[in-house]
């Protein structure tokens, strides 16, 4: 396995200092300016095949990134990285899975934007979006269940020991500080 000799012999998870929510906050807006040229880009797509070439950028950014590198340009720039419980890299796979509620969060968001491109209604008309949201309100529900599924998965973050979300529970995962040396608590 790849992760295999990245595995310090010496790591022990109880000796790291887990990233608390405000920290993976910051990291989550800087990775969001990063992508956000993708995701404006998107939004003013007129054709489905546009809009899925400018969409899979922001999709696989997390997962491959956080899976080979140990985290996204954001954790990296603030000294963070995602790592499993022997302290390796998660691969492509384990990336994926600690991805997956942020990426299930998207499709529905995907498929009412390819719906508006089909029917050619612009992001930027609020009568037009209004009708539209009105004959697609399952999927807008759909999507609000799935964003709000997200949010909590992220706030969780500040209330468990080791400032674990659902999604790293589920991809058995952490998110600790490079340098341990700092005695300041993120909450």
């Amino acid at each position: 396995m790849l992760d295999d000799n990245l595995i310090s012999s010496e790591f022990d998870l109880e000796s790291t200092r887990p990233a608390g929510f405000w920290i993976r906050v910051a990291a989550s807006l800087i990775d969001l300016l990063i992508l956000l040229v993708f995701i404006v880009g998107a939004l003013f797509m007129k054709s489905v095949l546009g809009y899925i070439l400018l969409t899979l950028p922001t999709l696989f950014y997390k997962p491959i990134l956080e899976g080979l590198l140990g985290g996204t340009a954001g954790k990296l720039a603030l000294g963070l990285k995602v790592v499993n419980r022997e302290g390796g890299l998660l691969g492509i796979s384990g990336g994926f899975v600690r991805a997956g509620i942020f990426i299930v969060n998207s499709i529905p968001n995907m498929l009412l934007q390819i719906k508006m491109i089909q029917q050619g209604i612009s992001p930027l008309d609020p009568q037009a979006v209004k009708v539209f949201q009105g004959s697609n309100e399952l999927l807008y529900y759909v999507s609000y269940g799935f964003t709000a599924l997200a949010i909590i998965s992220c706030i969780v973050v500040a209330f468990t020991a080791h400032k674990r979300g659902f999604h790293d529970m589920i991809a058995e995962s952490f998110v600790i500080y490079k340098n341990n040396s700092s005695s300041s608590d993120e909450g």
